[in-house]
């Protein structure tokens, strides 16, 4: 997989998620697919690719969705800041390091949105919407996870070598 492979991924996930994903809400809530995307592609492909790939992936979910422009954008950046911060002589990759991602980017990427909201006055309790939207977005994301980092891994040129090494 390359870049042109990953921003065609990032692109039509974006799409999905603006245009596609409102039909099939559980109670009111969707996967953030772009989000799970991101952080799957980091954990599998590493960051050279992801650090491109996360601002097109915001900059283009900032032109589908109906928040203010930069606010996706602002949404993902943690993503690479979280892979800095874990550190570069850290080699662990799987599920656990994409689960462990998926979570905490997940909360971080809720409480930008609801930051950004409440900014311009139109958010509600931070408590309720932690409760009702947050934290069962989180688990929805955890689960969207699974599948697609099971896809990416199987379609790793990497991944499938080591299995005839």
């Amino acid at each position: 997989m390359s870049y042109y492979v990953g921003a065609t991924l990032v692109i039509f996930a974006a799409l999905l998620e603006a245009s596609v994903l409102p039909l099939f809400r559980v109670d009111g809530l969707q996967p953030n697919l772009t989000l799970v995307l991101l952080v799957a592609w980091l954990i599998i492909r590493g960051p050279e690719e992801a650090y491109v790939l996360i601002p097109l992936g915001g900059i283009f979910l900032g032109l589908v969705d109906a928040a203010l422009m930069g606010t996706a954008l602002l949404a993902l950046a943690p993503v690479a800041i979280l892979q800095e911060v874990r550190g570069g002589q850290l080699n662990e990759k799987g599920l656990l390091m994409a689960t462990v991602f998926t979570l905490i980017m997940s909360l971080v990427y809720q409480y930008t949105y609801l930051l950004v909201f409440t900014l311009q006055g139109e958010a509600g309790s931070w408590a309720q919407a932690t409760t009702s939207v947050i934290l069962p977005t989180t688990l929805i994301n955890l689960a969207v996870l699974l599948p697609l980092y099971a896809v990416f891994a199987f379609l790793n040129p990497q991944s499938r070598r080591s299995l005839y090494a």
